[in-house]
């Protein structure tokens, strides 16, 4: 039986890699390890790593980066421990392959240790574009470290072959994320508010603004300017992620949401919460992929802010926005008149079966050559 790694720092991967973990588990074929690293173990990012084993996965290593803080310094010191200490991991584990999520930089640690640790990697979400942010980087450094590819969609697909992957090795799978929208049975409106205790309005927006790291564009203060002009809509806002730049985000949410009845301002909702309140708030406003990505596959609109998203393919129900208040404001409004239309730009959400069919078929080794286009 072969050993498949899934390594997860967030609680967005670890909502993604949900079902695929799940679909591994099962298997009479393989055996699933985990890696919980990064946020996953940080108290300030909510301490998630209780979701793997409150969903029944365990943790097999716990690869701790050390002390989150608030610069690139810090970044680049949980960047370079981390690659010592995935490697360690790994040699305990021996895992037959490393599975790895997106474009985040402990990403890019874990996938370095397992290159030179001889582990293939299998990679999700490559191919894609995100302008703003410097896991665009990242994203396609993963690309060029992994072996076997499952993307989001064809476009994504023939653009990890124009970067040299052999086409056979490269598998479009739809979204990964729109699994759990498909399969999970959602909680009702009532049932929703009495699991996060937040007393929902007629009209209500799912908020999650992260850090713009490749781009010097800041939208926070406009945002909740923006936010402050619908104080009778309720308001979900959930805290941003680890990036650089990620405190002066979290102290002026605190503020905002201080003593104010329509704001909920959490650390992470759950998947469950998040997915659930992703289908009943009317607007998701922020810089998030699930904007992008999971929410349209519910029809539900989305006012995207800023660059950092910039690049990924949309569906009609995105309304793009400069980080202004004025024009979020406006963003808003015109998204409430956005009659809902599901997209199906992403998939429709089976990525599991097709992921793991797809490596029974295969040899798990690590030489790679270059696909001349």
């Amino acid at each position: 039986m072969r050993k498949i790694c899934v390594v997860s720092g967030t609680r967005a991967d670890y909502g993604l890699l949900f079902w695929t973990m799940k679909e591994i588990q099962n298997s009479k074929d393989f055996e699933l390890q985990t890696i919980a690293t990064c946020m996953h173990l940080s108290e300030k990012f909510g301490s998630t790593w209780k979701n793997f084993e409150n969903d029944g996965f365990g943790i097999d290593e716990r690869v701790n980066l050390g002390e989150l803080n608030d610069s690139r310094e810090s970044l680049l010191s949980q960047i370079s421990h981390g690659v010592t200490k995935f490697g360690k991991a790994f040699e305990r584990l021996k895992p037959d392959l490393v599975l790895i999520l997106g474009d985040r930089y402990e990403m890019l640690a874990a996938a370095q240790a397992s290159v030179f640790m001889g582990v293939p990697i299998a990679h999700i979400h490559g191919g894609e574009i995100t302008e703003g942010a410097f896991d665009d980087i990242v994203r396609h450094s993963l690309t060029k470290m992994s072996t076997f590819h499952f993307c989001s969609t064809d476009t994504y697909r023939k653009r990890i072959i124009q970067m040299g992957e052999y086409p056979q090795n490269v598998l479009n799978v739809g979204a990964v994320g729109l699994e759990a929208l498909r399969k999970m049975e959602l909680l009702k409106r009532g049932e929703l508010e009495k699991k996060i205790g937040f007393k929902l309005r007629e009209i209500n927006l799912l908020v999650t603004y992260h850090p713009v790291t490749a781009a010097n564009e800041s939208g926070m203060e406009e945002l909740l300017t923006a936010l402050s002009e619908f104080p009778d809509f309720g308001q979900i806002i959930t805290m941003p992620n680890s990036d650089p730049g990620h405190d002066d985000l979290f102290q002026a949410l605190a503020r905002y949401a201080k003593e104010k009845a329509n704001v909920l301002l959490t650390t992470s909702l759950g998947m469950l919460n998040y997915i659930s309140a992703l289908k009943i708030c009317d607007v998701v406003v922020g810089n998030s992929s699930s904007g992008i990505i999971e929410a349209p596959f519910f029809g539900a609109p989305t006012v995207n802010i800023g660059v950092r998203q910039k690049g990924r393919l949309r569906a009609e129900s995105v309304i793009d926005v400069e980080p202004a208040s004025r024009e979020i404001m406006g963003g808003i409004r015109n998204a409430l008149k956005v009659p809902p239309a599901k997209s199906l730009l992403h998939g429709t959400g089976h990525s599991s079966s097709l992921i793991l069919n797809f490596l029974r078929s295969r040899d798990f080794v690590v030489k790679k050559g270059f696909y001349d286009i």
